[in-house]
C-alpha cells in the first residue's frame, strides 16, 4: 500500500472514531445504542468502508482503548524507570488522563468498569510480576495480586469521579490524596531492583 493509500486509510479511521465520539458526546447515547448506519452517516462513508476498518461500533472503542492504554502505560513506566519516586509516576499518569479527559469521561462512565486503565494495568503487571513479593511484606504472590486488584478498582473509581467532575483537582492534589489514603497499596510499587525497601526507598517514594 502506497503512502497516499496509507494516509487515506488513516483519515477514514479517524473520521469513524470522531463520529462515534461525537454521537456519544453530543447525543448522549449509550455505546450499545449506536448503530453502524449512524456512524457511517456522521462520518460520510459507506458501510463497506466502515467494515474495512472495524468489526462493529464496540470495536472502534476497543481500538481507541488499546492506543490510549499504551500511552497511559508509557507515561507511567517512563517515570518508573527514572526511579524518580512513585508519586512522579502517578503524577504522569494523572496528567495524561487530564489531557485526554474527554475520552476517559466517556469511557469510564459508559463502558467497562476499568476500561483503558485496566488494559494499562495488565501491561504493568508484566513488570510488577518480576518483583519478589517478599520484599514488600506479602505472604504470597496471590496476596500481592489481590492487593493490586484492590488498588486498581479503587483508583478507577477515583478517576471516574475526577473526570466526571471536570478534573477540578490538579494531578498533584490527586497524588497527595493517594499518599494520604493508600500508603499500604503504594508499597506494591516501592522497589529498587538491587535493594530491599527501607528508609531510602520510603524517602524516595515521598518525593
Amino acid at each position: 500500500m502506497n503512502t497516499k493509500e496509507n494516509r487515506r486509510y488513516r483519515d477514514t479511521s479517524e473520521r469513524i472514531v470522531r463520529a462515534v465520539y461525537d454521537i456519544l458526546l453530543n447525543e448522549k447515547k449509550p455505546l450499545s445504542g449506536i448503530t453502524v448506519r449512524e456512524v457511517c452517516e456522521r462520518a460520510q462513508i459507506n458501510r463497506s468502508s466502515f467494515y474495512a476498518h472495524f468489526q462493529d461500533v464496540p470495536d472502534v472503542i476497543e481500538q481507541v482503548e488499546k492506543s490510549m492504554a499504551m500511552g497511559l502505560t508509557e507515561s507511567f513506566l517512563q517515570e518508573l524507570q527514572k526511579k524518580t519516586g512513585i508519586m512522579a509516576c502517578f503524577k504522569a499518569l494523572f496528567t495524561y488522563i487530564q489531557e485526554y479527559s474527554e475520552f476517559y469521561n466517556i469511557y469510564l462512565n459508559q463502558t467497562r468498569n476499568v476500561g483503558a486503565i485496566g488494559v494499562a494495568w495488565d501491561l504493568l503487571k508484566d513488570y510488577i510480576e518480576q518483583i519478589d513479593y517478599r520484599k514488600f511484606g506479602f505472604c504470597s504472590e496471590k496476596e500481592m495480586r489481590y492487593q493490586g486488584d484492590f488498588f486498581l478498582h479503587g483508583l478507577t473509581a477515583m478517576l471516574r469521579r475526577w473526570v466526571s467532575d471536570g478534573c477540578k483537582e490538579t494531578p498533584e492534589e490527586l497524588c497527595e490524596f493517594l499518599r494520604h489514603h493508600y500508603q499500604m497499596d503504594l508499597n506494591l510499587f516501592r522497589w529498587d531492583r538491587n535493594q530491599k525497601p527501607g528508609p531510602e526507598t520510603d524517602q524516595q517514594s515521598n518525593q
